[in-house]
């Protein structure tokens, strides 16, 4: 994907608070004869194996949370032992405005943005630098409406690279 984009359609008009609606990639565990490959990683240790994990969007109709968990140079079988579970290069549309309540391009009836009661389209753009992997633009659409965050320059990302 590093260079490319991934993009897709969400309703979160039915995802109130408490709930969250998540999309992300992960890098699937080991080689290791001793490890079942299907068994489900990410950067918390969910289901017993970390592995690295970008959360393209976690979400419900009041937030949205795109971050990059990287971990440690796995072993000699692909194994990791340790992950980064707070992330960073953090997209955050709750924080983004004092007192942290809805963002108002990002909230149910929005009518300058994103009206999370209805269908949406979200892109995610991988930006390339001298063949690292260097941060994302995360484009939301709706109608004639955009809200575009842009996360560029993010070294924490070139980790991230051989993930990508």
């Amino acid at each position: 994907m590093l260079g490319g984009s991934f993009e897709y359609d969400v309703n979160l008009s039915q995802v109130g608070c408490g709930c969250v609606t998540a999309l992300y990639t992960v890098l699937m565990p080991s080689v290791d004869d001793n490890v079942d490959p299907w068994k489900y990683c990410d950067a918390m240790g969910v289901g017993g194996y970390l592995c690295p994990e970008l959360d393209i969007m976690e979400a419900n109709k009041y937030a949205f949370y795109t971050t990059a968990h990287k971990c440690d140079t796995p072993d000699a079988f692909g194994n990791y032992s340790s992950c980064d579970r707070d992330g960073t290069c953090t997209s955050n549309l709750l924080d983004s405005v004092t007192g942290g309540g809805p963002h108002p391009d990002f909230k149910p009836n929005s009518t300058s943005g994103i009206n999370t009661e209805e269908e949406f389209h979200v892109k995610i753009d991988f930006h390339e630098e001298n063949s690292l992997f260097s941060g994302y633009t995360l484009t939301m659409t709706q109608g004639a409406k955009e809200v575009v965050y842009n996360k560029s320059d993010c070294s924490y990302l070139n980790a991230m690279t051989s993930d990508i």
